[in-house]
């Protein structure tokens, strides 16, 4: 456990960095996505989080960024109540 807390630790800045080039890239100007910084499903590695509003949002974006890898969610759009 110890070893993928400090492999998250050591690896964090890169993933910022990812993260912040993948906004640039594929989500500036756009309502339609959201993007995050998690860790992937096995919690042993970063992975960028997309929230796209629908499938046509989510169609273009690749499914790995530099190192790490890109998860999409379909959100449907946002509301307020």
């Amino acid at each position: 456990m110890s070893d993928r807390r400090e492999k998250l630790r050591a690896t964090k800045r890169a993933a910022l960095a990812a993260k912040d080039a993948f906004v640039s890239q594929y989500a500036a100007g756009r309502g339609d996505r959201a993007v995050g910084l998690g860790l992937n499903r096995q919690g042993d590695d970063w992975t960028v989080k997309v929230f796209a509003q629908s499938a046509l949002a989510a169609r273009e974006l690749p499914d790995h960024f530099g190192d790490f890898d890109v998860e999409v969610q379909i959100t449907g759009p946002a509301s307020t109540t």
